[in-house]
């Protein structure tokens, strides 16, 4: 009897290797046309967010203005839209300011801030510590100094005329002590606040938004905290309050702080 030896050959199937497709902005900026046209507020708010970080990536500074100049077509009917609205254009102008900067400093030029406002004269004044923390003299100096430059500014650059002033109270609830600053793009004076420590300071009702950046290893965050909303909404409280865990990687979603009180009502 003949036997013959029968080879199988066993061929795995091969598996195509497929690499994720970033999305395309300028796609999502015409979706959010779509929906801006059939009235669907929060769908092109959406798609606009896309599109912006998509810009972003590229560096395309109008790219993030078209995003920008679309966002104000978006219907505003309702809470949720107006503040959507609102977060997307504070975080468009904070990308296009720091795509501005970049490009200024690979030019060796002076940098032109594009949107000023964002950087009201009551960003750049000190922080007022409530509790005991030891910060450094050559801190404290600073901290002086552009004090009263920021008097002088104010003078200068604000309206003269009567302003409803509340009280803005940050709690450090993290276990690190961290340094806040009272503005965006951490060119101002700063202060360190201890775990559990808090820190004060004096701020225009009429703010819609103050930004706080958090110095941290690694990547910083930032705070941005409607102020106006929370004042008119708490029925105009005389203290507001935030704590820094609610902050995000910049420039982050807005906040809304709550009435000031004692730490268990903080959220």
């Amino acid at each position: 009897m003949t036997h013959a030896r029968v080879c199988v050959r066993i061929v795995s199937k091969a598996i195509r290797f497929v690499p994720a497709v970033a999305p395309n902005p300028d796609r999502e900026l015409g979706e959010a046309r779509a929906a801006i046209d059939r009235g669907d507020s929060l769908a092109a708010l959406k798609r606009l967010d896309h599109a912006r970080r998509g810009y972003l990536k590229r560096r395309d500074s109008d790219g993030l203005d078209h995003v920008l100049h679309m966002a104000e077509l978006v219907d505003t009917a309702d809470d949720r839209a107006r503040l959507g609205r609102e977060n997307l254009a504070y975080a468009v102008k904070q990308n296009l300011r720091q795509e501005s900067r970049r490009q200024a400093q690979e030019r060796k030029e002076a940098w032109a801030d594009p949107y000023p406002d964002l950087q009201a004269p009551t960003e750049h004044t000190g922080l007022v510590l409530t509790r005991g923390v030891k910060v450094a003299v050559g801190i404290g100096v600073l901290a002086g100094t552009a004090a009263v430059v920021g008097l002088v500014l104010a003078g200068v650059l604000v309206d003269s005329g009567p302003k409803t002033m509340v009280t803005l109270r940050l709690d450090n609830n993290t276990e690190h002590t961290v340094t806040v600053r009272a503005c965006a793009d951490g060119y101002c004076p700063s202060r360190e606040v201890g775990p559990g420590d808090e820190t004060e300071t004096k701020l225009d009702a009429d703010k819609l938004v103050q930004v706080f950046r958090l110095d941290l290893p690694g990547t910083d965050k930032c705070l941005p905290l409607r102020v106006h909303d929370a004042y008119r909404l708490f029925g105009k409280p005389d203290t507001l309050q935030a704590t820094l865990s609610q902050a995000t990687v910049c420039p982050g979603p807005t906040v809304l702080p709550q009435p000031g009180g004692s730490k268990a009502s903080l959220l």
